[in-house]
This record gives C-alpha cells, sequence and structure tokens, in this order.
C-alpha cells in the first residue's frame, strides 16, 4: 500500500521511494516492488544514463487500485483519535497486569 501511495504523483527512483517509505531495508523494497511490477501495478524503466538511472511508475491497473486505497487511508487517519485512547487504555491494562 505505501509504495502504491508514494507513487500517486509521479514517477519515482528507488532512492526517492526508500526515502519516502522511511524504515525499509534495500532488499524488502526490492522484492516489494519486484511483486507489484510482476503483478502489473507498476512499470520499471531503466534509462541507461550515464549515470543508470531506475524508475517505477503506476499502470492503469496500479492507479486503479491507488483510487480504491486513497478512501482508506483517508478513513484510518480520521480513526486515529480513537485508535490513540484504545492504545493507551490496552497500555495501561497490561501495565497494571504486570
Amino acid at each position: 500500500m505505501i509504495i502504491i501511495l508514494a507513487l500517486e504523483d509521479e514517477p519515482k527512483r528507488f532512492g526517492d521511494l526508500k526515502r519516502c517509505i522511511g524504515d525499509v531495508t534495500q532488499s524488502v523494497l526490492t522484492e516489494n516492488l519486484r511483486g507489484l511490477q510482476r503483478d502489473g501495478y507498476l512499470t520499471r524503466t531503466v534509462d541507461p544514463g550515464p549515470p543508470v538511472a531506475v524508475s517505477y511508475e503506476l499502470t492503469p491497473l496500479g492507479r486503479g487500485l491507488l483510487e480504491m486505497l486513497k478512501p482508506l487511508v483517508f478513513w484510518s487517519h480520521e480513526q486515529m483519535g480513537e485508535v490513540r485512547q484504545h492504545r493507551m487504555h490496552y497500555d495501561r491494562e497490561q501495565d497494571s497486569r504486570s
């Protein structure tokens, strides 16, 4: 989901995606990008350079998925206050059991 959302506005190079996503290893990001490419959600373009530049872009199928994900992201953002309350309640209960 995060990769699809990160590619919403424009194609991105690998390093840009890694910075946008944050705490992800290179191997995990590579594995996920290959899976999304294999499934047809994004394309991988290699510009021979120099220097060689690889970029990723959503396909029409990926854009369709993006449109389905956006309402979920908006909804989850709206629920964060309630989620925080539940987390605090849960953490207090766990601390009292220790």
